[in-house]
């Protein structure tokens, strides 16, 4: 699917959208870094809404590592995108994991003080148990 393992850290929308609904595995370690970005977390949320996606945990931790990323980095701008995109995704949210990510988001938005790598950071102690 990818060229080399270079492309597969700069996928694009079709890429990662042929990756959810396959039985392939995790292109590269630590791969949630490389699918989130502002634009692709709608297209991630609709995966997690979406039981025929064969990677609803993955893109779940996904989530959760791009709001600690956003928070834990303090800047002003980029959270305020943040809580926009969280409010245009609550708007068609439809699971319980993905409802309840925005709510744990909105929370570090206002209390920044509570992230905790185990819980924002890679392998999601909220999605990986």
């Amino acid at each position: 699917m990818w060229r080399d393992a270079q492309h597969a850290w700069n996928p694009n929308q079709k890429e990662i959208r042929v990756w959810a609904y396959s039985d392939m595995k995790i292109p590269d370690q630590d791969w949630e870094l490389a699918v989130n970005s502002f634009e692709n977390i709608p297209m991630i949320c609709n995966f997690i809404d979406d039981e025929k996606c064969k990677h609803i945990p993955f893109f779940l931790s996904s989530l959760y590592v791009f709001t600690g990323d956003v928070v834990e980095s303090g800047e002003e701008e980029g959270i305020k995108e943040l809580s926009v995109l969280l409010e245009k995704v609550s708007t068609f949210a439809k699971t319980e994991e993905l409802n309840v990510w925005i709510e744990r988001s909105k929370h570090l938005i206002q209390h920044p003080r509570d992230y905790n790598y185990d819980y924002w950071g890679l392998g999601s102690k909220y999605v990986y148990k």
